[in-house]
């Protein structure tokens, strides 16, 4: 995304010159007044301001910046002039030149003749690239201030006087960028900063000693992290509500973050996509620079949620244009349950020319609605083997209705879920998921049966079925965990891990309603969310039955067709949360 654009001059001026940094494109006839155009009066707009007595101040800030050669010229300009003692001189005096220029002067003009006359609602796009509301019905205001004498012509535009100056508001970028009062999320975020040299608008020179040269440089330059928070933040057309944490609120989340991105140099897995076997050695590692890449996403998850769209639906609320929905949406569409609380945490609001910046010494986001989702996954994930004798068996996937909306949660009615059967008499259907996005985390991990009249052939009889895991420890050496109904109908600890799987440690499901069976919690050592684009380095759930196909108790008892719809995993935060609110 395109944040600002520069010009570097190499030997003379050329082209439009630093007003058309952005290449001319917004103002393509700069050179041309409109045919309509008022053009009254027999001097300039600089002669007018620097022969008006109640315009002398105002004059010597633009005299100041070189401007007054400008308004000098045939070009067609508005002026909005603040009156000497409506605003404070001394204040814009202590300003650098270009900086008096940028936010004083150039606020206070913008091309081509705007007239002051019957019902006026503009929005006026000023030299300095901010816009400023223009409007009224005999009596005018401009940026909210005051017009006092309007529509004073001059050969070369139009001029407006104003009782006080234009306000000037930094864009969220700028604000951002400008901030020396709290800098962790500053340097951060200015750290991703890119310049680079923009040769379609550049102007070549001659090449020197075999180097292409550029008369009239364009440099443009932007920041990938914008893209990542899904907000054009230097846009002035654009209205944001931005969180911007203190170091405060940045270095407490930092710290609340980071630890369940823990990630170790080497991770090792399984390799699911041999099937080999349950205790199968075919595996496959990715080597990472642990510490850089937790910090990089531990910075970039407390980022990527701080911008709020002011005309999103869900937020317009904040800007007191609608009514509290108790819901925020992020601009990566993230919905937040706790708009007050977030909002609480404001120790400061300021007005930007494109929305508004929070100033928070907490971010009270939700873990599991930011950095600690519940990872609902399907069986897209799910692998199976079908080559050897004792896995024979087939696959279907098929895509139901479920109208209660009973499995994932209200928003999710159609999912697919994966129907494994049976080949032969023989035969038991077994399965890998994959679990990808894990972090190092405690889960609680439930697996979601339907109930067996969706497939008409079945009978209603229950399954009963193992669940190992398969994870990389904290050594980085693949390791396995096996569930147990046993022990967490006994109440044991959670940690405890029976050495082998059979009819006793096995779970049920109940075949006449969709069925979510708790599994078991686990904590994961390591994390896996960021290791890879496509979650290939993830840990697994093997899914097996106990069942001997030569028990005709048994096979008559159990059912061997697999109906899952996927498997959830729900951090304990969120647990413990749902727990309270009961």
């Amino acid at each position: 995304m395109e944040i600002k654009i520069s010009k570097l001059f190499v030997g003379c001026l050329v082209g439009c010159g630093i007003a058309a940094a952005t290449g001319c494109s917004d103002f393509s006839d700069y050179n041309d007044a409109p045919s309509d155009a008022l053009a009254s009066g027999n001097q300039t707009l600089w002669e007018n301001i620097s022969e008006n007595p109640q315009l002398s101040d105002f004059a010597a800030l633009v005299k100041r910046t070189g401007f007054d050669e400008e308004l000098a010229n045939t070009r067609s300009y508005t002026v909005w002039a603040p009156l000497n003692g409506t605003f404070s001189v001394a204040e814009y005096q202590s300003l650098n030149d270009s900086t008096l220029l940028q936010q004083f002067v150039k606020g206070h003009i913008a091309q081509y003749d705007h007239v002051a006359s019957g019902n006026v609602s503009e929005r006026i796009h000023m030299l300095n690239e901010k816009s400023f509301q223009f409007e009224g019905n005999g009596a005018y205001t401009f940026g909210g201030v005051d017009v006092t004498a309007p529509n004073q012509p001059s050969t070369n535009g139009v001029m407006h006087l104003l009782n006080g100056a234009a306000p000037f508001y930094y864009n969220l970028y700028e604000f951002i960028m400008s901030n020396e009062e709290d800098t962790l999320f500053r340097d951060f975020f200015k750290s991703y900063e890119v310049t680079a040299l923009d040769l379609q608008n550049s102007v070549k020179g001659p090449v020197v000693n075999g180097l292409q040269t550029y008369i009239d440089s364009v440099l443009v330059t932007s920041n990938p992290l914008v893209r990542t928070i899904g907000a054009s933040l230097s846009n002035e057309d654009s209205t944001y509500t931005f969180l911007l944490p203190n170091d405060k609120a940045y270095q407490d989340m930092y710290d609340k973050v980071k630890p369940y991105f823990n990630f170790i140099n080497t991770t090792v897995v399984q390799d699911v996509d041999k099937f080999s076997s349950a205790s199968s050695k075919d595996e496959k590692s990715i080597t990472v620079n642990a510490s850089q890449l937790s910090d990089s996403l531990t910075r970039r998850t407390i980022m990527r949620n701080l911008a709020f769209s002011n005309n999103d639906a869900y937020n317009k609320w904040i800007v007191g244009n609608g009514e509290n929905t108790d819901t925020m949406r992020s601009t990566n569409r993230v919905k937040f349950s706790n708009p007050e609380e977030i909002l609480s945490h404001t120790v400061k609001k300021q007005t930007m020319s494109n929305g508004y910046a929070h100033i928070v010494d907490s971010i009270a986001f939700h873990p599991w609605e930011t950095y600690l989702p519940e990872l609902d996954i399907s069986m897209y994930w799910a692998y199976t083997e079908n080559s050897r004798s004792r896995f024979n068996f087939s696959t279907r996937g098929i895509t139901v209705t479920d109208p209660d909306g009973i499995v994932f949660g209200p928003e999710i009615t159609e999912f697919n879920y994966l129907w494994i059967y049976p080949t032969g008499d023989y035969v038991k259907p077994e399965v890998f998921v994959q679990l990808p996005q894990v972090m190092s985390a405690t889960y609680n991990i439930y697996c979601v049966f339907l109930p067996t009249a969706l497939l008409s052939h079945t009978e209603a009889k229950p399954n009963i079925l193992n669940f190992q895991l398969n994870y990389c420890g904290a050594n980085g050496k693949t390791a396995t965990y096996n569930f147990s109904s046993k022990y967490l109908a006994s109440g044991a600890a959670a940690d405890e891990n029976p050495k082998t799987l059979n009819m006793t440690t096995a779970f049920e499901n109940n075949p006449e309603k969709t069925d979510t069976v708790f599994i078991g919690q686990f904590t994961f050592p390591v994390a896996y969310n960021g290791l890879d684009v496509n979650s290939e380095y993830s840990p697994n759930l093997h899914i097996s039955s106990p069942i001997s196909v030569f028990n005709k108790t048994q096979m008559a008892t159990y059912n061997r067709d697999l109906n899952i719809a996927g498997i959830i995993m729900k951090p304990v935060e969120l647990v413990e949360f749902e727990e309270k609110q009961k």
